[in-house]
């Protein structure tokens, strides 16, 4: 009901403000709300365009960012290391893969991630690891993520521990990092109980304050074998499952705990394994005694034969919530009708969000934001956010290939639009981040030349091939 109070706060405030004004500072309101319209939906002049700087294509690095991957094995366990200076820290990420496990486990995988760290371990109550995570180290972090592969279809679900610690606190944080995934209380009720309340709780908010990625979430879970796992695990589904533990945990904390614990045991195995360490130094010398040891308390499982896979529903939904305004997205798969990726797709991207979106959705449909995305695996969607127009915006969107058909701007756009596309590709990175971007390409099968290719690609774009697209 807050929502309705503030609302009729808000009328009574206007009316009275109206009650004070005379009929002609109306009727000067209203022709300047009129002008503001015809000042939006006018173009700026030529003259006043090229008067702001911009670079030439010439000024642009033609060289695309390297990759910075060394593959090595400690005690049975795939390390791959980036040798980059990091002034005496340590990034160290455990990726255990999860792709060969039930689908239908991978909310339960999320929950565990929320789960460790908060409860007490063999060794520490919660309050005490939390002291002994920042004495001794620079956080400990647990997470899922799903990368999309090169190769139409496939993708890598992940169940992730980092770290980050300096390079003297290596062991102590790998024995913490072992107490929590070896040791943790998972059948403390009270705990559990508060965990998910308040887990539920803030997803809920998440999940409603950026509605243009919930609703682009599962738009794209209508049409992505990937989309649906991304549901699962951070999405709409796990949210359901988050409510229903919550709504009746009592009768569902037994089998809750059964749940945790099967599944922990299906997450820690070797084989399944990678460690993703960025430094400076040789992860032989800095990794040996601690991966060891974890090594030797991993499951020695084969990965699991014929695990049930997501299965595509085309729902065609739309969640209420106590927002006045709206999120709406649509999504489909290129490479699913026959195309091939091309990276002058991020122009096009890059056109969309400042061109023909933005005039459209935002500047003529009055939405607070509005964006698009083309992904390698053929995955694409428009979303839009905090819209006030429903069917007028999928309107818009229906008319996006028209618009591509006929699409047309001179040099200087084209070079604005391929700045817009390249620097996202040349934003800087912390030394953690150029090893995660080295790590994902490699997950992904992505090498060099690829990333070369994308980058010509993209350097090369022009209005034709644009149309093509």
């Amino acid at each position: 009901g807050l929502n309705a109070k503030r609302e009729e706060e808000e009328k009574a405030k206007l009316a009275a403000y109206k009650a004070t004004l005379t009929t002609e500072e109306i009727e000067d309101i209203v022709a300047k709300a009129k002008h503001l319209e015809e000042y939006q939906s006018e173009p700026s002049t030529p003259e006043e365009l090229e008067s702001i700087p911009l670079l030439e294509i010439e000024d642009i690095e033609k060289k695309a960012r390297t990759l910075n991957n060394s593959f090595s094995e400690i005690e049975m366990v795939k390390v791959v290391s980036h040798d980059i200076f990091t002034n005496g820290i340590s990034y160290i990420n455990l990726n255990f893969d999860i792709t060969d496990i039930d689908c239908d486990k991978y909310p339960v995988v999320s929950l565990l991630s929320e789960i460790f760290k908060y409860v007490d371990t063999e060794n520490y109550s919660y309050n005490e690891l939390a002291n002994e995570i920042n004495i001794h180290t620079g956080g400990i972090g647990f997470t899922t993520a799903v990368t999309n592969c090169k190769e139409n279809g496939k993708y890598v679900v992940q169940f992730v521990v980092n770290t980050k610690q300096l390079d003297d606190k290596i062991d102590k944080a790998m024995s913490l990092v072992e107490e929590i995934l070896f040791t943790s209380k998972l059948s403390d009720k009270k705990r559990l109980r508060e965990i998910i309340a308040e887990t539920r709780s803030g997803l809920k908010m998440d999940l409603v304050s950026s509605g243009h990625i919930t609703a682009a979430g599962r738009a794209m879970s209508y049409v992505s074998p990937m989309g649906v796992v991304k549901e699962l695990l951070e999405g709409v589904e796990y949210y359901k499952y988050l409510a229903e533990l919550d709504d009746n945990f009592d009768d569902k904390y037994e089998q809750l705990v059964e749940d945790l614990n099967d599944v922990l045991g299906q997450v820690l195995r070797r084989n399944a394994l990678t460690v993703n360490y960025t430094s400076d130094k040789k992860p032989e010398d800095m990794l040996k005694e601690s991966v060891t040891s974890l090594s030797k308390k991993l499951s020695t499982r084969l990965e699991f034969e014929n695990p049930k896979r997501p299965e595509l529903l085309v729902l065609n939904e739309g969640f209420k919530t106590s927002s006045q305004v709206q999120y709406v997205a649509t999504a489909g798969n290129f490479r699913d009708k026959g195309l091939e990726y091309n990276s002058a797709l991020s122009v096009l991207q890059t056109i969309f969000s400042y061109d023909y979106l933005w005039l459209n959705v935002r500047v003529k449909g009055g939405a607070y934001g509005c964006m698009c995305a083309f992904a390698r695996s053929g995955n694409g969607y428009f979303t839009s956010y905090r819209d006030p127009n429903l069917m007028e915006t999928y309107d818009i969107y229906k008319e996006a290939a028209e618009y591509v058909r006929s699409f047309d701007a001179d040099d200087r756009d084209m070079t604005k639009y391929i700045i817009g596309a390249i620097s996202k590709l040349d934003a800087p990175l912390t030394p953690s981040a150029e090893g995660n971007y080295s790590y994902v390409a490699y997950l992904m099968g992505l090498t060099d030349e690829d990333l070369q290719r994308d980058r010509d690609e993209i350097l090369n774009a022009n209005v034709e091939k644009i149309r093509k697209l």
